[in-house]
């Protein structure tokens, strides 16, 4: 599973067999309460990893089981709903 995840994600980003992607999976990382929330806590976690270009210190970054709270999940749906109208339209 882990190499076909590596294999896509190569083809996606386009590196050449020499430049392998390194795939890590973080030990700890913060859990939804509901199963509908899981999309926004994964734009809350790729909007931090942009924003704060984080390329290491993972488990450092990713260490709370805490759920989001309900004020980022707002502000992540605002952020988005406003965002792609404007990309699409």
């Amino acid at each position: 599973m882990k190499n076909d995840l590596r294999t896509m994600l190569q083809g996606v980003i386009g590196k050449s067999r020499g430049q392998l992607v390194q795939i890590l999976y973080p030990k700890v990382c913060n859990q939804q309460l509901d199963s509908w929330e899981c999309g926004f806590y994964v734009m809350c976690w790729i909007k931090t990893i942009i924003r704060a270009v984080i390329t290491d210190d993972w488990n450092e970054r990713f260490k709370s089981t805490s759920p989001i709270p309900e004020d980022t999940i707002r502000q992540i749906r605002q952020e988005w709903t406003t965002y792609l109208p404007q990309r699409w339209s």
